[in-house]
């Protein structure tokens, strides 16, 4: 056995020995790189930095600023985005920092729009995402007004847990998205949670 390797070992090319130490250092490097952004999950913005191809750490770092620097989180967020189009938590994240202030914003609201569009049935997003869009004024968008309503009839047909989310969307409603709410309740034959 151990002269099949010596004699396979004289017929290698003299390069593939220094070709083999550059790849390991390499995925050695790589691998360092990629723990220490691991490592810097406490603070997310030198995390983001550090790990720039990593769309998740963009992600945490745009909801670490969201409150503080709006248009810092909308920045993270768009930088995820990047990275992960498909990711309905950045595009819910998107729609947070943009629609802040002002939901005429196109932006915001294409931004909900996506997120509905690239995960409607995320059970983590259900809740937050429908909070924010009764507050949006869905009068002069009858796709946000659909969104509104199926997301209402998701909750009372297959996730009841949730119906204390329709409760605080209705408390923050305005008018318009409290009367489709009434009636998404009234066809369910179902009172609104308080």
């Amino acid at each position: 056995m151990t002269d099949a390797i010596g004699r396979n070992a004289r017929r290698l090319s003299p390069a593939f020995v220094p070709a083999a130490a550059a790849i390991g250092a390499a995925t050695l490097a790589l691998s360092v790189w990629w723990l220490a952004a691991d490592a810097l999950r406490g603070r997310p913005a030198i995390a983001a930095e550090v790990g720039m191809v990593r769309g998740e750490l963009w992600l945490r770092d745009g909801w670490s600023q969201l409150q503080t620097s709006p248009e810092a989180a909308e920045a993270a967020f768009t930088r995820a985005l990047r990275l992960s189009p498909m990711d309905a938590g950045a595009w819910f994240g998107l729609a947070s920092a943009t629609g802040r202030f002002d939901w005429l914003n196109p932006t915001a609201s294409k931004a909900l729009k996506m997120s509905y569009y690239t995960g409607f049935n995320r059970s983590d997003l259900i809740a937050p995402r429908l909070i924010l869009l009764a507050q949006v004024d869905t009068t002069r968008d009858v796709e946000l007004v659909d969104l509104l309503q199926r997301q209402i009839r998701l909750i009372l047909t297959r996730a009841p847990e949730l119906k204390g989310a329709i409760g605080q969307a209705y408390r923050v409603a305005g008018d318009a998205n409290r009367r489709i709410i009434e009636a998404e309740f009234k066809d369910a034959n179902q009172s609104i949670p308080q």
